[in-house]
């Protein structure tokens, strides 16, 4: 039986010595500078860790695959990470994290967190954007403040949060994202988040706005179309009784399936309830996989009601039938992100008792997820959807050390063969990382 002997070393050894790829992203964009400029919630004592360094050093132990402040803290024993960083005090122990967040506030979390974004905006050159409107249910398991039972389709009965986000299509990061109670519905503070929304974005800026049936709502609607030039909207219409004995006597509906299989359609003007005007629909019918067969109809509707299915969708724009039903579908790569930010970036963890201290670290989540997204389209240069686990395992999860030859110090990297090429190809593309980082609408 072949026993490899085993003895210790006293250099410290790092694994995770790729992270001054984030480190160097994060840098070219100027971020840093705007944390020092936040009124972050200062230590108790002149022994405490600078605000600045907390921020930080929670983003890397979210890229690095913490769940909870207690892997945050197992990271403070790397001096590859404190070097890179240059944290005096390198990283905080969970305690420290625990307090400094206790600090936050929704009054602070609302001043300091549109400030970040709109300065990250102003930094990416694009002609529109896409806005798409989602929200999710993170289910808790202790008593943490607003945890409430609501809608939770994974664990009925469960307390939970129901935070919503606002994502760009285009690029693939978050625009804004609220924490709120569990018992909130899709369209809860929608109004108040959108006017933030909107003071992060211009609304100039928007070239469309996606929302699912969550979102269908007369005050959204007003919401989008109340500026001097509205902002073009497709929202998933729910399928009302009074809707769908409208759409089930249609005729002349209008077959392609470029979108669909043997999808058809119709436009037509519709107002709600409540609706002070009318609005264009566009109805998608599309046959349905399982059809009870029956020659004992006794009316055309109810035919109709069994065998195809009926999708609608609210618009302003002038887009034809076709059009926006494809738009509307690209909507749905936004649960992918909502996927990404669960598993990858541990959105559902981090379950801080105070309301504000858990919004906090849930909205600098969506920075360091923003940060990550500029590397994996600047720098890594690749049309592969690589989400976090997958960048982890190929560029960050790198043996590192640090030496130091007079003066100066040298991170010293493991990597030989293809591989070093394959990581020297994104320090290259580092150094010519700079603001406004252009994108393109195609």
């Amino acid at each position: 039986m072949h026993d490899l002997v085993h003895e210790f070393t006293n250099r410290k050894i790092s694994p995770w010595g790729g992270i001054k790829y984030f480190y160097k992203t994060y840098m070219s964009t100027g971020m840093k500078e705007q944390f020092s400029k936040l009124p972050l919630p200062s230590p108790g004592s002149n022994r405490g860790f600078d605000p600045v360094d907390l921020l930080e050093g929670f983003m890397v132990s979210v890229v690095l695959g913490s769940r909870r402040l207690a892997h945050s803290g197992m990271l403070r024993t790397d001096e590859v990470i404190r070097e890179i960083f240059g944290w005096k005090k390198g990283m905080a122990s969970a305690s420290t994290f625990s307090r400094f967040f206790s600090k936050f506030d929704t009054n602070l979390n609302d001043e300091i967190f549109p400030h970040l974004m709109r300065y990250w905006y102003k930094q990416m050159k694009i002609k529109k954007m896409t806005v798409d409107l989602d929200s999710t249910v993170i289910t808790r398991y202790g008593k943490q403040e607003y945890a409430a039972k609501g809608y939770n389709p994974a664990k009925p009965g469960r307390p939970s949060h129901h935070p919503i986000m606002a994502f760009c299509g285009e690029l693939k990061m978050v625009i804004n994202a609220w924490m709120r109670s569990g018992d909130s519905n899709s369209a809860t503070d929608i109004k108040d988040f959108l006017k933030e929304t909107f003071t992060i974005l211009k609304p100039k800026r928007i070239g469309l706005l996606r929302g699912d049936s969550g979102f269908y709502s007369q005050h959204i609607m007003k919401q989008l179309e109340g500026f001097d030039r509205p902002i073009p909207y497709i929202l998933r219409a729910k399928m009302t009784s009074r809707l769908m004995d409208k759409v089930i006597k249609l005729k002349r509906w209008h077959f392609c399936d470029d979108v669909q299989k043997d999808a058809c359609y119709r436009e037509i003007e519709y107002k709600g309830g409540n609706w002070d005007i009318k609005r264009k629909l566009i109805i998608v019918r599309t046959k349905k996989q399982e059809v009870k067969t029956t020659n004992e109809y006794l009316f055309e509707e109810e035919k109709n009601r069994s065998m195809y299915e009926y999708k609608a969708y609210v618009t302003n724009t002038d887009h034809s039938a076709v059009m926006v039903h494809r738009l509307y579908n690209q909507r749905a790569d936004c649960e992918n992100r909502i996927k990404e930010l669960k598993y990858d970036y541990g959105i559902e963890g981090f379950a801080l008792h105070g309301f504000g201290a858990m919004e906090a670290a849930f909205r600098i989540i969506m920075l360091a997820y923003n940060i990550m997204a500029l590397f994996r389209q600047k720098v890594m240069v690749s049309k592969a959807a690589r989400r976090l686990s997958t960048i982890r395992f190929q560029c960050i999860a790198i043996g590192s050390y640090v030496v130091k030859r007079g003066r100066n110090k040298k991170l010293k990297l493991s990597a030989e063969g293809k591989r070093r090429h394959f990581l020297e190809y994104f320090f290259s593309n580092l150094e010519v990382l700079h603001p406004p980082f252009k994108f393109s609408n195609a």
